[in-house]
């Protein structure tokens, strides 16, 4: 009786070992490089602007310390807001310049498909295509 049963244990502890589950889920999508381009690209620059420009902003307002009457000199605050932004934005200019596949991400240029100007032209086909047909 007990060999029967461990045979019948060992067989169903076997099958289920063997069995390999099957999902019918789809995988994570992939992130494109569009994602990429769009998280990285505008967003990054607008952030860099703004963040040079709250340092300007800093630094201007600690060259008040310097003056005997800083409420005075209160314009040096906008003054280094003004610096920062320029200087982030010729950075950002900059970057986006040397490095286009930040900005753009490494799409091509003429998309068919996602471009509406494009779209609704056909595509041409290759010469070099092999063009089979049946005729009965």
């Amino acid at each position: 009786m007990v060999g029967r049963a461990l045979k019948i244990l060992i067989a169903v502890v076997l099958c289920l070992s063997v069995a390999t589950p099957a999902l019918a889920q789809t995988p994570p999508p992939q992130e494109t490089s569009r994602d990429k381009a769009t998280n990285a690209g505008p967003r990054r620059q607008l952030a860099t602007i703004i963040f040079a420009g709250l340092g300007g902003a800093v630094l201007g307002l600690s060259t008040l310390s310097f003056y005997g009457r800083p409420q005075d000199k209160l314009s040096n605050i906008a003054i280094g807001f003004a610096v920062g932004v320029i200087t982030g934005t010729i950075y950002s200019t900059y970057s986006a310049a040397t490095n286009p596949q930040e900005f753009y991400g490494d799409r091509p240029w003429m998309d068919l498909e996602t471009d509406p100007a494009l779209a609704q032209h056909e595509a041409v086909p290759s010469p070099v295509a092999l063009q089979l047909s049946w005729t009965f």
